[in-house]
């Protein structure tokens, strides 16, 4: 099966659902459109209603005003009531969302899997900034916040789905750029930090819950926190997640699935062929198949990332080559 991760370069919403119901039925996901608007961006969409955030959606920014308190009191009150409309992401920041759920129908009975995604707790931590500059994860009052947030967030999109397609299974997966920056000498959180972060977010979300990171990164994390599903960029990386041999085994007992992106994000698409796809997929599995005693029933293939920074046609280019992985 095949699926994106969720930004594309196109301005109207129907162009990219179009695409993905051509290339990704029986997975079809919500798009993200940043050059449409600069508010479709990676945090903005998973911030509004946040107690304390200023957001300039022009300019597509937003800061943390640490010294504000209004609207945390209510902001705790509705994580504790579990008031997931307080959560809610509108259709101005999100139009791929409503849009695609509107139009879902059309393609329902090919249909496995209902994806969704948002900003994963590491890359939001990182990624949003106090007053002052300072990366919002290092004050531990206030990204507690952001953490109980992004989690309430993520369980407004599934019951959202689940509303209008009850019958289906949902995968979200949390989007974490950042941690490509963990381990480095930037970045003074400890691994038991991280794997504490992502099990505190992803627990009680009722959908297989994945983690996409577009780099390299200490997969040691991601392969001991509470997650159903890995999703990292195998065109670039392949090799690095199989250095990690006793955690992944140990990740794909437990029922763990790796996900790999094949297909480049990147301006490398125009010059790959399915066949060279094919080749990448057939040594994915000959490392999987090399791990002991572990024999993975299900694929999974995205590419390697969001393809919003490429030209229009680069990413047409890049669905049509995870299209033509699932007919080879």
């Amino acid at each position: 099966m095949v699926t994106g991760i969720g930004s594309f370069p196109f301005e109207n919403v129907d162009e990219a659902i179009d695409l993905i119901f051509s290339t990704c039925k029986e997975i079809p996901f919500w798009p993200q459109l940043p050059k449409r608007a600069p508010f479709e961006n990676m945090y903005i969409p998973f911030l509004q209603g946040v107690p304390c955030v200023v957001i300039d959606e022009q300019a597509g920014s937003a800061f943390v005003n640490s010294e504000e308190t209004e609207g945390i009191e209510a902001f705790y009150e509705n994580v504790q009531d579990e008031n997931l409309e307080a959560f809610s992401i509108s259709e101005t920041v999100a139009p791929g969302f409503y849009r695609f759920l509107e139009r879902l129908k059309e393609i329902e009975n090919d249909v496995r899997f209902i994806k969704a995604q948002l900003t994963g707790p590491f890359s939001m931590g990182l990624g949003l900034k106090d007053e002052n500059g300072k990366p919002i994860v290092y004050n531990y009052a206030y990204f507690d916040i952001i953490k109980k947030a992004l989690q309430m967030k993520a369980k407004w999109m599934v019951a959202t789905i689940k509303d209008r397609y009850p019958e289906k299974d949902i995968i979200l997966f949390f989007d974490e750029p950042y941690l490509v920056s963990f381990g480095s000498a930037y970045v003074s959180i400890s691994k038991e930090e991280a794997i504490s972060i992502f099990d505190e977010v992803l627990g009680g979300i009722k959908a297989r819950r994945g983690i996409h990171c577009c780099g390299n990164t200490d997969w040691s994390v991601l392969l001991n926190a509470d997650v159903d599903i890995i999703n990292y960029d195998a065109f670039n990386f392949m090799e690095t997640i199989f250095y990690f041999k006793d955690d992944l085994t140990k990740f794909l007992t437990r029922g763990g699935l790796i996900s790999p992106g094949l297909v480049p994000s990147s301006e490398q698409v125009s010059t790959t062929s399915v066949n060279d796809i094919i080749t990448l997929w057939k040594g994915f599995e000959e490392r999987m198949a090399g791990l002991d005693k572990v024999l993975p029933k299900d694929a999974l293939i995205t590419t390697s990332c969001g393809v919003g920074s490429l030209k229009p046609a680069e990413a047409v280019r890049a669905m049509e080559l995870l299209r033509g992985l699932t007919q080879a």
